[in-house]
């Protein structure tokens, strides 16, 4: 754009400013641009134009300048701030290097007045303390106390060993060795009792079904020596063979025949309970014992009090009698007496015969198979506590023998003799 506002002869445009009105005269310039958008406009407007964009251009200058002077701020604060930051970059480096030489003072071992120097020293002490108190070359130490009270306790003469010798002295009954003897001696006991109850209970399993006959033999015993002694009479083995009742029917384990041809049926019971009445009692059976046998009378032998609390030992019902054998015999033969003598007064004039002191003799018969009962029990369980006692007096024997040798070997080992050089 060619302008020539201001002629050289000074007599051209001037601009004159009143207030906010603006007065260009003789203004004259050459710009396509310009002339190129006034003649998109009409004339009249182009005053307006010209005075439009003569303000946008006041604008952009007035922005331009904002601009530069914003730019020339920002490179003024930059350099403050970078004089600023290699001021106190100095003055950090200065203040680092004063410190770093304050505290290599501080830390030098070689300054005697520095912290390092006076712990090393305090840390020298320390050391010299301890290992003077830890000393057991040292009157009054640590070590030195504690050595003392350990030779006390464990050395020769001291509390473990008089202990010891407490606990293993033989003469002491409640003393450690003596307590530990007793806890085997119980346990052993224990074991023992359970091997004997376990072998028992075998035993008594194998021999089970077979307790019976057992019994029967020693009935078979007592029948045939009793008969001997009453002469004339006949003892018969019959638990295995069938009867009257028939070939299945084997009650009745024996059979006495008397001098005057009385046949008596027994049976022999080793059982821990025997009912009286009902189709499962003794005296049913002892009924068809005597049916089976073709006998007029039965004896019940029990081994062991079987029999209801009313019966005793030596009970009579009619022509059945139950008594309590286990294998003396005594009440055995009195049944059969008994028997023999009832048969010996039926037979007789009836008013001969005592009811009244037959039945005297009864009860003084049952009175006395009552204290014989008791009177044996007694024996037995005596019997029993005398073999228990004396089996455990035997035991305590060999183990008091055993704990003297054991004591013995201990308190006087063997003295290890020295090899002889060839």
């Amino acid at each position: 754009m060619d302008t020539n506002i201001f002629p050289d002869d000074k007599s051209g445009p001037a601009v004159h400013l009143d207030g906010t009105t603006v007065t260009i005269g003789n203004l004259s310039f050459s710009s396509d641009l310009i002339a190129g958008h006034l003649a998109t406009v009409s004339s009249e407007l182009h005053a307006e134009e010209i005075v439009r964009a003569m303000e946008i251009g006041v604008h952009a200058l007035a922005a331009s300048t904002m601009r530069a002077t914003v730019d020339e701020m920002q490179r003024e604060v930059q350099r403050i701030i970078t004089t600023a930051s290699d001021a106190a970059l100095t003055q950090l480096g200065e203040a680092m290097r004063t410190g770093k030489s304050e505290l290599s003072a501080h830390l030098d071992p070689e300054v005697r007045s520095s912290l390092t120097a006076r712990a090393v020293a305090e840390l020298e002490e320390l050391h010299k303390k301890t290992l003077s108190r830890l000393d057991p070359d040292r009157n009054g130490s640590h070590t030195s106390k504690l050595i003392a009270s350990v030779t006390e306790m464990l050395g020769p003469g001291g509390m473990l060993a008089q202990r010891l010798d407490e606990a293993f002295d033989t003469n002491e009954v409640d003393n450690g060795l003596g307590r530990l003897r007793d806890t085997f001696e119980k346990r052993f006991q224990e074991m023992r009792d359970l091997l004997v109850g376990e072998q028992h209970r075998r035993d008594e399993a194998e021999r089970g079904t077979a307790k019976g006959f057992e019994f029967e033999d020693i009935i078979d015993s007592l029948l045939r020596s009793e008969a001997r002694a009453m002469s004339g009479c006949i003892v018969e083995r019959t638990g295995h063979l069938g009867g009257t009742l028939g070939a299945h029917s084997k009650v009745g384990d024996f059979v006495v025949t008397l001098d005057d041809g009385t046949r008596i049926a027994i049976e022999a019971k080793n059982t821990s309970r025997i009912g009286l009445t009902g189709t499962t009692g003794i005296l049913n059976e002892l009924d068809e014992a005597v049916a089976n046998r073709g006998a007029t009378w039965a004896i019940c032998i029990s081994r062991t009090e079987a029999f209801p609390g009313e019966v005793g030992t030596f009970g009579i019902y009619g022509n059945r009698l139950l008594v309590v054998d286990g294998g003396e015999g005594l009440l055995t033969r009195a049944a059969l007496r008994w028997i023999a003598a009832a048969g010996r007064a039926s037979s007789a004039d009836s008013g001969c015969v005592d009811t009244a002191s037959a039945l005297d003799k009864l009860e003084r018969i049952r009175g006395l198979a009552q204290s014989f009962s008791r009177s044996k029990k007694v024996l037995n369980s005596a019997q029993a506590g005398i073999d228990t006692v004396r089996g455990e007096l035997d035991s305590l024997r060999n183990e008091l023998l055993e704990l003297v040798d054991d004591a013995s070997r201990i308190l006087n080992p063997p003295v290890a003799h020295p090899r002889q050089v060839a």
